[in-house]
């Protein structure tokens, strides 16, 4: 073996060598890297669960909202047609408010006109009664009295 096969066997073993070496540090620094790449995306993944629950939070009230708004628009439909009902009585109450007045001064004119009428001499049919159960009351007090007194 000549010399300069060894030589060129040598630095061949040498370059091979060199090539562990940095193939060793860069696995090295390449494992580092991949550790952190983990990390990073247990981390991005730590988030997005949690914003993804923030969002399925706020989603759930907002449809609660919703249908707490559902409810309320059902009320206010059931209000307003209890208020257009009570309108509509108002106005019938109103018209009829207005015809009583209307009727009113015309029963008041009557009124005031009968009454400066001169009335009959001879009294009213209940009177006549009046007088006559008087009269009756009067005699069975006499009897009752005549039957019990010891005079």
């Amino acid at each position: 073996m000549s010399i300069e096969f060894i030589v060129a066997l040598g630095i061949v073993v040498l370059a091979l060598v060199a090539l562990v070496i940095v193939g060793i540090l860069i696995g090295k620094k390449i494992g580092t890297v991949m550790k952190q790449i983990n990390s990073t995306q247990t981390t991005i993944q730590d988030h997005i669960n949690h914003f993804t629950k923030e969002a399925d939070a706020i989603t759930s009230k907002i449809d609660n909202i919703t249908t707490q708004v559902d409810g309320i628009n059902k009320d206010i439909a059931v209000k307003q047609t209890y208020i257009s009902d009570f309108t509509q009585t108002t106005a019938t109450f109103g018209d009829s408010v207005n015809d009583l007045k209307q009727t009113s001064t015309k029963v008041v004119s009557n009124f005031f006109t009968r009454s400066n009428k001169k009335t009959t001499v001879t009294p009213p049919q209940i009177s006549k009664v009046g007088k006559t159960a008087l009269k009756m009351y009067q005699n069975r007090k006499k009897r009752t009295k005549k039957r019990f007194s010891f005079n």
